[in-house]
């Protein structure tokens, strides 16, 4: 029986620069000497579905809702175990390659807020499944309650599979309308908490032209003439969730009315997309 591992990778995709948390390094195969001829490499799409349904019911019986399958992070994976299948070694990113949330970005229209891999090489689909449920760090990826979605790539070369899992947490993406009234829900719940009247919402046309500013900036610091008692600029992966900084003004007996603006934009520091929000209290 053969199969290999790496150390599993995680990112959170919240908009810092993707921090990849990695296990203790586990040992990997020696490289496999290539023969002057070789069968080309090809994916295996029944391999990927047999692989698929292993994991579904491996999730299910652990009272986990099973993954759902999305073509953009299976091409990113497929990509990926291509470069391994190729190369005949395993690796989360290879020198030239790009990491794996750019990856993801460049193939899947997601929104997702985290994401991880796990690669493995084995003589078949089974042996990968049972190596990787065996290596804690990559059975945590498989069982991991939040990520929801997955893509899988499966390329075989010669008698081995290169196997690529990309998991997400994927999270609605809405329009800056709905996000706006989102938020403007979260203000009403929160005053109502406070046992405050309720709070009129003022056109939020200038800040969504600010909001959508800072996406294009890249930063939430870029000049603007929007103002109010209480201005809050951030970013958000969910605009029904208001920021720390809003409790002081939402708690505000004076505070008359407030305005919101929002814009949903992928950008370097966020390759997937984040909610940019101008949130003003007077």
């Amino acid at each position: 029986m053969f199969w290999a591992l790496i150390p599993a990778l995680a990112l959170i995709l919240n908009g810092r620069p993707e921090a990849a948390k990695l296990p203790a390094p586990q040992p990997v195969s020696a490289p496999v000497t290539v023969a002057f001829w070789e069968e080309p490499a090809a994916f295996d799409s029944r391999a990927e579905r047999e692989l698929l349904d292993l994991v579904n019911r491996t999730r299910v019986r652990a009272g986990l809702n099973p993954f759902r399958l999305d073509d953009g992070l299976s091409r990113a994976a497929r990509d990926h175990a291509s470069e391994m299948a190729k190369r005949r070694e395993l690796s989360h990113q290879f020198a030239g390659e790009s990491e794996l949330g750019q990856r993801i970005a460049s193939e899947s229209n997601l929104f997702l807020i985290e994401a991880a891999e796990n690669v493995a090489s084995a003589e078949n689909v089974d042996r990968a499944h049972d190596g990787l449920m065996h290596s804690p760090p990559h059975r945590e990826n498989l069982l991991h309650p939040s990520y929801n979605t997955i893509g899988i790539g499966i390329v075989r070369r010669g008698d081995m599979l290169y196997v690529v899992q990309d998991f997400g947490n994927s999270m609605p993406k809405y329009s800056a309308e709905k996000a706006a009234d989102l938020l403007a829900k979260s203000v009403s719940r929160k005053r109502a908490e406070a046992h405050l009247p309720d709070l009129p919402k003022e056109d939020g046309a200038e800040a969504r032209k600010e909001a959508c500013a800072m996406s294009a900036a890249d930063s939430l610091k870029t000049p603007g003439s929007f103002s109010g008692r209480y201005l809050l600029r951030y970013t958000s992966s969910q605009p029904d969730v208001l920021p720390s900084a809003a409790l002081k003004p939402l708690q505000d007996a004076t505070v008359k009315t407030f305005s919101v603006g929002s814009c949903f934009a992928p950008s370097k520091s966020y390759p997937n997309g984040m909610y940019w929000v101008v949130l003003s209290f007077r």
